[in-house]
C-alpha cells in the first residue's frame, strides 16, 4: 500500500524527468540531414506518446531502436525513464548515470537526474564514497591555557606531540542495501577514516546494522546496529544500540521527523566512562523558495556513566540554511551547533561540577556547474568553540577542507 507522502513524491519524480528530457540536446540527431532530423523527430514522439499512455513495452522497443540509431542522450534520458516505470532498476541507473557523463549538460538537468538516480537507490541500494583533503589546527582538541591548580598545586601542562596544526586525508563511505521490500529489511553503513601523514592520529569510525519499516506506510523505521572507533590503532570504544524513528510529517515541500536512540557505550582502556545513553531528537526540513531551504534539529541526550562525575546531560540544537545562487550556479550552506552539557557531579581533578556550551559553525560551497569525473567538489570551512567553567576542558579549532563526493 502506497503511502500519500510516497505518491506525491514518485508524481514529483515524473515531472522532473519529463522537464529534464525536454532540456536534453538531441545532438546526434540535429547533426543529420533535414529529413533525417524530421523522421527522428516524429519517432522520438511516437516513443513519448506510447510512453505517456503507459504503453511501457510498446516505449521501450522505440527508444531501444531509436538509442541504436542515435546515441543521443536524450533517448537515452527517456529509455531510463521507461525502464524506471518497468522496475528495470538496474538499467535504468545505469542509462541515467551515462547521461550525467554528457560534458554539456545543463545543471539543471543534472540535477533532476540526480535525483531520480537516488530514488533509484533507496529501492535497489547504493555505495557512496567521497575523500576529502583537511587542515585541522586542534587536532586533539587541547586547551590553549598551560597553567592549572589542581588540589592547591600550581601545575603546566605540556601538550602531547601530535596536537599542533595537521593536514591529512579523510576517506568516507555511505552503503545502503535493503534485503526486502515489503516488509523494509535493509543493512546500513557508515564509515570514515581520518589518515595523518607521519602521525599517530589516525581514527577510524564506523556505524552499522539493520533497519526494518513498521506499518504499511512504511513511515515507522526500527534499527539495531553498533557504532565504533579507533584512535592511533587502538580500539577507542564501541556503543551498541537500538532506535525507533518516525516520520511525522511530509508534503513535497517540508519533512518532520522523530526519533530515539538508547544503548550501552564500552570504552576498553576508559572503564569509568562507560555508560547508558539515551537520545530524543526531533527535526524537519523545508523548501521556503526555488533557491531557499532551511532544516532544524533539537537532540536531548542522557549519559550515565559507571562513575558519577562523568554522567551528563546535554541539549543539542542544530539550525541549517541552504541558499542556490543562480548565476554562477552555486549552493551555499550553512550550519549551526549549539550544545550544552551539564555534569552530574563534581570534577575528581578540579572539585567543581563540569558545565559546557559548545558553538560550531560550517560553512560549504559548491558549484552546480562544475564537475571532475563526474563528482562534485565541495569547499568547506569548520570552526569550533567550547566554552567550559573547568578551562582545561576548554578549546577552539578550526579546519579547512576540499571534499569530493
Amino acid at each position: 500500500m502506497r503511502s500519500a507522502a510516497s505518491a506525491s513524491r514518485q508524481a514529483g519524480l515524473q515531472r522532473l524527468l519529463a522537464v529534464a528530457a525536454l532540456c536534453c540536446l538531441a545532438a546526434h540527431a540535429a547533426a543529420q540531414g533535414e529529413s533525417s532530423q524530421e523522421a527522428l523527430q516524429r519517432r522520438f514522439l511516437e516513443g513519448a506518446q506510447l510512453l505517456q499512455s503507459g504503453d511501457f513495452a510498446g516505449a521501450e522497443s522505440a527508444f531501444r531502436a531509436l538509442l541504436e540509431q542515435t546515441r543521443s542522450p536524450r533517448v537515452k534520458l527517456e529509455l531510463a525513464r521507461v525502464l524506471y516505470y518497468r522496475k528495470e532498476y538496474r538499467e535504468s541507473r545505469a542509462l541515467f548515470k551515462q547521461v550525467l557523463l554528457e560534458p554539456e549538460l545543463p545543471w539543471r538537468v543534472r540535477e533532476n537526474v540526480l535525483a531520480f538516480v537516488n530514488a533509484i537507490d533507496d529501492i535497489i541500494g547504493y555505495v557512496r564514497p567521497s575523500v576529502s583533503l583537511f587542515s585541522d589546527s586542534n587536532p586533539l582538541n587541547i586547551t590553549n591555557q598551560r597553567d592549572f591548580t589542581i588540589g592547591g598545586i600550581r601545575l603546566t601542562f605540556e601538550p602531547p606531540a601530535g596536537s599542533e596544526r595537521v593536514a591529512g586525508l579523510r576517506f568516507a563511505v555511505q552503503a545502503y542495501q535493503p534485503f526486502l521490500q515489503e516488509p523494509l529489511v535493509a543493512g546500513y553503513l557508515t564509515g570514515s577514516y581520518l589518515d595523518y601523514p607521519n602521525q599517530p592520529l589516525d581514527r577510524l569510525t564506523v556505524d552499522g546494522g539493520l533497519l526494518t519499516g513498521l506499518g504499511a506506510s512504511g513511515d515507522t523505521q526500527a534499527r539495531a546496529g553498533i557504532e565504533a572507533g579507533t584512535f592511533a590503532g587502538q580500539r577507542l570504544y564501541h556503543f551498541p544500540y537500538v532506535g525507533l524513528g518516525q516520520r511525522l510529517s511530509q508534503s513535497p515541500t517540508h519533512r518532520v521527523d522523530g526519533s530515539v536512540k538508547v544503548g550501552q557505550v564500552t570504552f576498553p582502556d576508559f572503564s569509568y566512562l562507560d555508560a547508558h545513553y539515551a537520545g530524543v531528537t526531533l527535526g524537519g526540513a523545508k523548501v521556503l523558495s526555488d533557491t531557499l531551504a532551511g532544516n532544524l534539529k533539537l537532540t536531548l541526550e542522557k549519559s550515565d556513566a559507571r562513575e558519577a562525575p562523568y554522567s551528563y546531560q546535554g541539549v543539542l540544537l542544530d539550525p541549517g540554511v541552504s541558499f542556490l545562487v543562480l548565476s554562477p550556479a552555486v549552493l551555499f550552506r550553512a550550519n549551526a551547533w549549539l550544545a550544552e552539557r551539564r555534569y552530574a557531579e563534581p570534577d575528581p581533578l578540579f572539585g567543581i561540577r563540569r558545565v559546557d556550551h559548545k558553538t560550531a559553525l560550517e560553512f560549504s560551497l559548491r558549484s552546480k556547474e562544475w564537475r571532475w569525473m563526474n563528482a562534485s567538489p565541495a569547499l568547506v570551512l569548520y570552526v569550533e568553540d567550547n566554552r567550559s567553567n573547568i578551562s582545561f576542558y576548554a578549546y577552539r579549532k578550526t579546519s579547512i577542507s576540499v571534499v569530493v563526493e
